[in-house]
């Protein structure tokens, strides 16, 4: 990227701070305050209709301005906050000459949606890859509910630069979308992370995930839901620019929603069919453009 600079203006070297940084112990993610639903729907009425919104549309964001306000407040605060994945954030699945895979991200890194973390993302992204590649797995994950572009740069890159792996699966940015951030913000934190990934584990196959078409969750009825989805087209849209610098990087296709039974409770997280649907559907994607060495 030409512009690397952090939109929080956090120093970074090798994205390993100086003195860890503390973020929120698991479990503690509250429940979408007031004060958050009204900067959330505050800056969907006014930031997004002074700078346009998701396709180019000033128009449709002027429009709709006072309509976003009350809806997103009233959804937002009443979305079920479900916990992330309990059991250990670590496993193998038997195999041959097993490979080593982090999966580092937000929440569905974490396994919102489902009891156990083996029943997650990560646990079904392993024995998908198992299945595909013939070898064992050993799986390892660093993430938090709620994280960002950002925050995964500011808190986990450095952690998950102290070793190296062979397959990492990255996914990131509908808190980005959530937390109204920047497209240039989202893309310069996203290249750090890359860099890093890639000098940390240069013979990694590195796997980043698409961000989902948030116009489709039921959980987001319109105008926010095809605001918000429009946003998440756009970050896509960046992080497919990000990748013309990493040729090696395989951005999977987003989430495969209409998938009956995919969303959690919530309507907003993926299930354990969510998540086993979405591992399939990216190792699938991944498999013919691998290039694990």
């Amino acid at each position: 990227m030409s512009d690397n600079t952090p939109a929080d203006n956090t120093p970074v070297s090798d994205g390993a701070p100086a003195t860890e940084p503390t973020f929120p112990e698991r479990g503690t993610t509250p429940r979408v305050s007031a004060s958050t639903a009204d900067r959330i729907g505050n800056a969907l009425a006014s930031q997004r209709a002074r700078r346009g919104v998701g396709y180019g549309s000033r128009l449709l964001a002027f429009v709709l301005a006072p309509y976003l306000f009350p809806q997103s407040r009233v959804i937002l605060s009443h979305l079920p906050v479900l916990p992330e994945a309990e059991a250990d954030w670590e496993g193998t699945v038997d195999g041959p000459d097993p490979l080593r895979l982090l999966v580092l991200g937000d929440s569905t890194a974490a396994g919102v949606g489902v009891g156990s973390i083996t029943d997650g993302l990560a646990g079904n992204l392993a024995r998908e890859l198992a299945a595909g590649l013939g070898r064992g797995i050993h799986w390892s994950v660093i993430a938090r509910s709620g994280a960002t572009t950002g925050e995964i740069r500011n808190f986990f890159l450095g952690l998950a630069s102290r070793q190296s792996f062979d397959i990492v699966f990255v996914t990131t940015g509908v808190n980005d979308v959530m937390q109204l951030r920047t497209k240039r913000a989202f893309a310069s934190d996203l290249a750090l992370i890359l860099d890093g990934l890639e000098s940390a584990s240069p013979d990694a196959s590195i796997i980043l995930a698409g961000i989902p078409r948030m116009e489709h969750f039921t959980s987001l009825p319109d105008p926010l839901g095809t605001i918000l989805g429009a946003r998440a087209y756009r970050m896509n849209t960046a992080a497919h620019s990000v990748l013309a610098a990493h040729p090696r990087i395989v951005h999977t296709p987003p989430w495969p929603i209409s998938t009956p039974g995919f969303f959690a409770r919530d309507n907003f997280h993926p299930s354990a069919i969510g998540y086993a649907a979405w591992a399939r559907k990216a190792v699938e994607y991944w498999l013919p453009r691998r290039s694990v060495k």
